[in-house]
């Protein structure tokens, strides 16, 4: 399955980065995410809740990130796993300054997906990716401002 789009956060550049590499905001943000763990620089642990379909199950995993060139771009790799199946991707975020205090977010991915999770179809899942990132994105937009309004 592939991903990709884009979404405009009102804040400034690194602000924004920052934001995404923190774990306590990346948690609340993430729709069913349970916990999120950060073992290391580049590493996190999590367990996450899905429900897509007929089908509800919790996963543990671990994200890691690579090619880190901040505030400008990361690339997240994700493997997790649980008794609906397993997941395994990579995905690459771009933030861009567009001035006027606000921040373009670009990401695009791959995810395989196999197990009973698989079963309820290609269309069902890209809609429950693209509900979860909207309102993730929602979420950190909301974590955001209130981060700006106290400095």
């Amino acid at each position: 399955m592939n991903v990709e789009g884009e979404y405009v956060f009102n804040g400034p550049q690194q602000a924004v980065y920052e934001m995404f590499n923190d774990p306590n905001a990346l948690a609340t943000a993430v729709p069913g995410m349970q916990k999120m763990v950060q073992v290391d620089d580049t590493h996190y642990e999590g367990a996450i809740f899905l429900r897509i379909g007929p089908i509800s199950a919790a996963f543990e995993g671990v994200l890691s990130l690579s090619d880190i060139n901040p505030p400008e771009s990361c690339t997240l790799n994700i493997e997790g796993k649980g008794k609906a199946g397993f997941a395994k991707g990579v995905g690459r975020v771009k933030f861009t300054d567009l001035g006027n205090n606000q921040t373009k977010l670009n990401y695009s991915g791959e995810v395989n997906i196999g197990g009973t999770l698989a079963s309820v179809g290609q269309r069902m899942i890209d809609s429950v990716a693209k509900s979860m990132i909207k309102s993730g994105c929602e979420k950190l937009q909301k974590t955001l401002e209130e981060r700006c309004q106290q400095k």
